[in-house]
């Protein structure tokens, strides 16, 4: 971190990892794999943040556990999560009553989920599996059928019916 922001580093933990600041950090990343570690300083370097990130949102990084900006838009615009948090998410959201609500309403739904889910990998929760099909955003996006296939199946299901007109149609 220090090379990453230099003097506003050494600034606000020291230059030592010894201290006050260095066990602060160490009890932060105590269980953190160092995978983990590289991960964190990616997403850290991702942020473009001009100052270091705190002890516990630095290990909130090392566990990928986005902004609530983005998991509320993702709450609130996918069909379905297309992270592994933001399926631990879900699991913590009544979405029919998230779908169905105002604005307030679902920004506070969307909130609770998150700090729940924020908390349960906080604390060394496993983050689920998201079925692959759902992790794919590049998945191409499915069109209504055209005017005429729909009259068609339309027609078909009436015959099928019995109905005189579609069968004389």
């Amino acid at each position: 971190m220090g090379a990453m922001f230099g003097h506003t580093w050494a600034s606000q933990y020291g230059e030592s990892p010894t201290g006050l600041a260095g066990d602060t950090w160490g009890a932060a990343l105590a269980g953190v794999t160092p995978q983990q570690v590289a991960d964190g300083l990616r997403a850290t370097l991702a942020l473009g943040e001009e100052f270091p990130p705190s002890a516990p949102r630095f290990r909130a990084l090392c566990f990928g556990i986005p902004t609530f900006a983005a998991m509320r838009f993702e709450m609130t615009h996918a069909e379905e999560p297309r992270t592994p948090f933001g399926l631990l998410c879900w699991r913590f959201v009544d979405t029919f009553r998230l779908r169905q609500a105002d604005q307030r309403e679902a920004d506070r739904l969307a909130r609770d989920a998150y700090e729940l889910a924020k908390d349960h990998v906080m604390r060394g929760g496993e983050l689920p599996e998201v079925h692959e099909a759902l992790a794919r955003p590049d998945e191409p996006e499915r069109r209504p059928a055209s005017p005429e296939v729909a009259k068609q199946h339309i027609d078909e299901m009436l015959r099928n019916l019995g109905d005189d007109e579609a069968q004389q149609a």
